[in-house]
């Protein structure tokens, strides 16, 4: 069953699963250190700078500040519509939340510690995309993710623990605190569907390191989550003779396409499905 680390040994396995990330994926980097201290400005606390840690509790305990910072990362990525700066904050946080996490328990069997008081992030150009894990337990299996079943005991609880960690403890104090924040109405479904989108990504991204034994870990993931997390997407296998290849369609739009360029998200649920299906398997059949 897993087991749970403590201090040094929980920080010499985490930073050993996340340089194997790194070597997997290297725009898969990740922080390990102590958590930032709290910024000064009281209610009229500043804007994080690019590259300034700020712990991931601190922003989401205090709405009207992470209010004001996605408002400023909307101006930086070239939109004043809060609603679309909102969605794309969440799907970028939420993707690295995800994906680290996913990536050091698929690739070395360590589920870090995700939640929001254990970690900080920092905005990259606008977008939280640099997280660091401030904590000190990690949870580490004793069998290979690889080999073991999908539905074992142990992999069960590693799943679930991702579940509780990542959405329950963090994920969705931010939807809840975004929704107060930015000052308009927002669609919760809209920033689940994103949460919903990162998830897939992350194991699909796992998927195409580390083969296909990730995909059952996706859908049981899936399986295990809050209803919050339920019907926003399906995983989709297309196999053209040539290439098999695992996809997420999304129920519903993130928004990425009312930035600058209209640029439309290759699962995006306003492309009709024929579409989608057609330009995988042109994506597939590339030499």
């Amino acid at each position: 069953m897993p087991r749970l680390l403590e201090g040094e040994p929980a920080r010499s396995a985490l930073d050993a699963a996340l340089a194997r990330v790194a070597g997997l994926v290297p725009h898969l980097t990740a922080d390990t250190g102590p958590r930032p201290p709290v910024p000064d400005g009281g209610p009229d606390r500043p804007v994080p700078a690019d590259g300034d840690w700020t712990a991931c509790s601190d922003l989401i305990d205090d709405p009207p500040w992470l209010g004001r910072v996605i408002r400023s990362t909307g101006r930086g990525i070239g939109t004043d519509d809060p609603v679309v700066a909102a969605s794309i904050f969440v799907q970028g946080y939420s993707y690295r939340v995800l994906t680290l996490t996913v990536a050091c328990l698929t690739a070395s069997g360590v589920v870090p510690d995700a939640s929001a008081p254990a970690t900080a992030v920092a905005l990259a150009r606008h977008w939280p995309s640099r997280l660091r894990f401030v904590g000190t337990r990690v949870t580490v299996l004793d069998t290979d993710p690889a080999t073991t079943p999908t539905d074992s005991p142990t992999l069960t609880e590693a799943l679930r623990l991702v579940v509780h960690q990542c959405v329950e403890l963090h994920l969705a104090p931010l939807v809840d605190s975004v929704r107060a924040g930015i000052g308009v109405a927002i669609g919760e479904r809209l920033l689940w569907g994103n949460i919903a989108a990162s998830a897939a990504t992350a194991f699909r991204t796992m998927e195409g390191c580390l083969g296909p034994f990730v995909e059952p870990l996706g859908e049981r993931f899936f399986a295990l989550a809050a209803p919050t997390l339920q019907d926003l997407g399906s995983f989709l296998v297309i196999d053209t003779g040539r290439r098999r290849g695992w996809f997420w369609e999304r129920t519903n739009c993130c928004l990425f396409d009312r930035l600058p360029g209209a640029v439309r998200c290759a699962d995006c649920s306003r492309t009709p499905s024929a579409a989608r299906r057609a330009a995988y398997r042109e994506f597939l059949d590339q030499p």
